[in-house]
C-alpha cells in the first residue's frame, strides 16, 4: 500500500520537473534571438507554473509540503539532465538548434508524467489532473517539434 508519503514524493518529482521546464526556456529566451520563439517560451514557463501550482494543491491537500522553490530541481531527473544539456547546447543561439534542444527537454517532461500516470496507487482525482497537464505536455512538444522540423 502506498502512502501519503509516497504519494508526495511522485508529486514534488512533477514540481521539480515543472521548475527544471521552467528554468529550461527562461534560458531559452536568453539565448535565443527569435521573438516568435520568446512568446512560444514565455507561454511554456507559465504553463509549468500552472501545473506547479495545480501539483501543489494536491500535495497540501494530503498534508504533505511541497517544493516551493523555483530553484529547486531535482538533480536525479531524466528531465533535469535534459534541461542542463539544453543549457550548455544553448551556446550557438540559432533557432533550429534551440528548437532540437527544447524538444528534447519536452520528450523527457511527457515521459516523467507519463511514469507517474502508470502508478497505479495514485488517487483518481489526482491522476485525473495530471493526465490533463500531460495532454498539454503532449501538445507543446508536438509544436515545438514541428517546428523543428
Amino acid at each position: 500500500m502506498i502512502t501519503n508519503k509516497e504519494i508526495v514524493d511522485d508529486l514534488n518529482d512533477l514540481v521539480k520537473i515543472n521548475n527544471d521546464r521552467m528554468q529550461g526556456y527562461e534560458k531559452a529566451i536568453e539565448d535565443n534571438e527569435d521573438p516568435q520563439l520568446d512568446d512560444l517560451f514565455r507561454h511554456y514557463v507559465i504553463q509549468s507554473q500552472n501545473f506547479r501550482s495545480q501539483l501543489a494543491e494536491h500535495i497540501v491537500r494530503i498534508d504533505g509540503l511541497a517544493v516551493s522553490d523555483v530553484t529547486s530541481t531535482d538533480t536525479t531527473s531524466k528531465l533535469h539532465r535534459a534541461w542542463i544539456d539544453i543549457k550548455s547546447a544553448l551556446t550557438g543561439k540559432d533557432r533550429d538548434s534551440v528548437l532540437s534542444s527544447v524538444e528534447f527537454g519536452e520528450s523527457a517532461a511527457v515521459e516523467a508524467y507519463e511514469d507517474a500516470i502508470e502508478n497505479d496507487k495514485i488517487p483518481a482525482y489526482i491522476k485525473e489532473d495530471l493526465e490533463k497537464q500531460l495532454t498539454e505536455l503532449k501538445v507543446s512538444h508536438a509544436k515545438i517539434k514541428s517546428m523543428a522540423a
